[in-house]
């Protein structure tokens, strides 16, 4: 055979494979990089396994989780009369049930509202959704011994609760059956400070809600010794 006619033979079949590796739609197969199988199953967490705490999350870190975790699809959905994730009943539920409030099954110690003489800047809100932002203010102002009581709980794992604004206190007295606390069965004190310009006491009484009369609104001046009922958001 002639001899350049079979060094060219040499060559295309050495430059063969070595084009076919440059192909851009070459796969190489057996090189570690293979793609998945497409049936191979893919474990997923359940719900319940989502919404386990973390242990380096602090009480307030964890009900701060769950507040947003409840935007999700595995939202627990309450009713009213559920027993919330602090350990409290759900006396009020919004967004489908996704959200709301609980109280919790006890009452705190008469004390006094605090702060006598001084208004309080920021507590003057009465509405619903309001109370945790008085008692923010009230806490920050460092005068209340009813928030004082209120910061040593510790219950079920949550520190997050809140004294009610007075709309909040009147709707959760609404929810309970008569009787639900033992004891004086009257007066419990909101974080509402009263804020009424009409009246010689403005800046210096507190509402309060009474058992019996929860639609009525009461103001009480800030040093009478009332107890109440702690609430928490979810």
């Amino acid at each position: 055979m002639n001899n350049s006619l079979l060094l060219s033979i040499i060559l295309t079949l050495w430059t063969a494979p070595s084009l076919a590796y440059e192909d851009s739609d070459a796969i190489l197969i057996g090189s570690g990089d293979e793609l998945p199988d497409p049936d191979y199953p893919v474990y997923e967490e359940s719900c319940d396994e989502q919404r386990l705490r973390d242990p380096s999350m602090s009480d307030e870190e964890y009900a701060t989780f769950l507040f947003y975790f409840q935007e999700t699809d595995c939202a627990y959905t309450f009713k009213l009369g559920d027993t919330g994730f602090g350990g409290g009943t759900v006396f009020y539920v919004t967004d489908e049930g996704r959200h709301g409030m609980e109280y919790a099954p006890f009452e705190l110690e008469k004390a006094a509202w605090g702060c006598e003489g001084r208004k309080i800047q920021g507590t003057e809100e009465k509405g619903i959704g309001f109370g945790w932002q008085n008692t923010q203010y009230l806490r920050k102002a460092g005068c209340s011994p009813m928030v004082k009581q209120l910061d040593k709980i510790n219950y079920n794992g949550y520190t997050d609760w809140f004294i009610g604004s007075i709309d909040e206190m009147s709707l959760f007295i609404k929810s309970i059956e008569v009787p639900k606390f033992e004891g004086d069965l009257s007066f419990y004190w909101s974080s509402s400070q009263h804020d009424d310009p009409y009246w010689n006491d403005y800046g210096i009484n507190a509402y309060v809600v009474h058992f019996f009369r929860p639609s009525y609104l009461y103001h009480s001046v800030k040093g009478r010794q009332v107890k109440t009922v702690p609430f928490r958001n979810f």
